[in-house]
């Protein structure tokens, strides 16, 4: 499986020249590349192959002007391109898509037709050389100086994955106004040891992010979001604000405004991910094999609570939720299957229908249980997950354990109280 290296890129005056100048020759490059596409494609004549775009860009300017791994993956990325578009055609055909796609656009301004340095793609590690402290490039003839034919980059941040080094990409970001060094990595699975299989299962929802039921647990484990989602209200309403000066002024957008959208992602972003963490070492620890989740594609499309419901259309970001708990479920070994199915109506003991008197209380009339609603949720689709065994509490529902975010880690309450007392134990002793 591929993982991806994120690190920053820290240079000087001369070295960011460097960079600029060859951003700008990938951006004309790209250009280049895209006009003649555009056009064949615009003719009714077929667009051509990446062997084909090589051996004619070959003698090209643009492409001399570069290294030839930098060439070659400037030209790959924009025939992904066209491939991208020629399968969203497809769908749009079909009427699988409402809008029709729109053709692989140029690396340039449209107020200014000046280009734009997005990318600096590298497409083999021969041409590149990443640790944790610096980065190397090969640098075009014309800019290559008597110290030597490399560019040496000073780098900060930690390469969390090891593994076969594949492409390299070399971004820059316009509203923090820093280069990014994102590196593929070829990762090995983790192989799975022979064990007894043991199962779980993960509810997901807007209010309480992920309800989890473990077979052999009578307690559910419940992870609020009712933090994250006061977080995200915070960011919004600075957002509204920045959105209202830019009005009186008579402006659409502005860097703030790029700064406080990306903030709000990556701050929603942190606190799922440092839930995904958690959700894995819980199962890793009760030695969890596999767990099961509910696949909410088109969930929204049922739901009537308006367009501007900020909860369900902006903050619930379930697709997002899935994959950071499926990838780090695969890093710990546990295989995700979306095959769950949900039913907050149906008692996980006995089976009979539960009433909502509350908003998140379900009470079964039958068995005389009362259950938190998610839970209850997570316990049914841990019960019918097609293990031989028979999941759910056996017991009846215990009352679950309730974690929150604290903008640093996900806690429950006996830990956050641990956390208070600790200083104080240890001022005391």
């Amino acid at each position: 499986m591929k993982r991806t290296n994120v690190i920053r890129v820290l240079y000087a005056r001369e070295q960011a020249e460097y960079l600029e100048i060859l951003a700008d020759r990938c951006a004309a490059l790209w250009n280049a590349v895209q006009y003649r596409c555009r056009q064949l494609f615009l003719k009714g004549e077929p667009v051509p192959s990446y062997a084909k775009l090589c051996s004619e860009f070959k003698e090209c300017s643009a492409y001399k002007a570069l290294p030839s791994d930098i060439g070659q993956e400037i030209i790959k990325k924009a025939r992904k391109a066209w491939d991208s578009f020629f399968a969203l055609l497809r769908l749009y055909r079909k009427g699988e898509l409402e809008n029709r796609p729109r053709l692989p656009g140029y690396w340039k301004d449209r107020k200014t037709g000046k280009r734009t340095a997005k990318v600096i793609p590298v497409k083999s590690p021969k041409s590149y050389r990443l640790t944790a402290r610096t980065l190397s490039l090969t640098l075009p003839a014309d800019l290559r100086t008597k110290n030597g034919h490399r560019l040496v980059l000073q780098t900060r941040g930690v390469l969390r994955f090891s593994g076969t080094p594949k492409t390299l990409e070399l971004k820059c970001d316009q509203v923090k106004k820093r280069w990014y060094a994102r590196q593929v990595v070829e990762v090995s699975k983790s192989v799975r040891s022979l064990k007894p299989e043991k199962h779980a299962a993960a509810d997901l929802g807007a209010r309480i992010l992920v309800a989890l039921a473990v077979e052999g647990m009578d307690q559910q484990l419940l992870f609020s979001g009712r933090e994250v989602w006061k977080d995200f209200l915070y960011w919004t309403k600075r957002i509204a604000e920045e959105q209202s000066r830019l009005n009186r002024s008579g402006r659409r957008t502005s860097r703030r405004l790029r700064q406080l959208y990306r903030m709000r992602a990556l701050r929603l972003k942190h606190a799922l991910a440092a839930l995904a963490a958690r959700v894995a070492r819980t199962l890793k620890r009760h030695r969890v094999t596999v767990l099961h989740v509910e696949d909410l594609t088109h969930v929204r499309d049922e739901m009537d609570f308006g367009p501007k419901n900020l909860l369900v259309h902006n903050f619930w970001a379930f697709r997002m939720v899935r994959n950071l708990i499926t990838q780090a479920c695969e890093r710990a070994g546990i295989r995700v299957a979306a095959d769950g199915t949900r039913d907050s109506l149906t008692c996980a003991v006995c089976g009979s229908r539960v009433r909502r008197f509350a908003r998140h209380k379900a009470l079964c009339r039958h068995c005389g249980r009362t259950w938190h609603a998610d839970a209850n949720a997570a316990a049914y689709m841990l019960k019918v997950s097609g293990s031989s065994k028979g999941h759910g509490p056996e017991a009846g529902p215990g009352k679950p354990l309730r974690y929150r975010w604290n903008k640093h880690r996900w806690q429950s309450r006996a830990e956050s109280a641990a956390s208070r007392s600790g200083p104080k134990a240890a001022q005391a002793a």
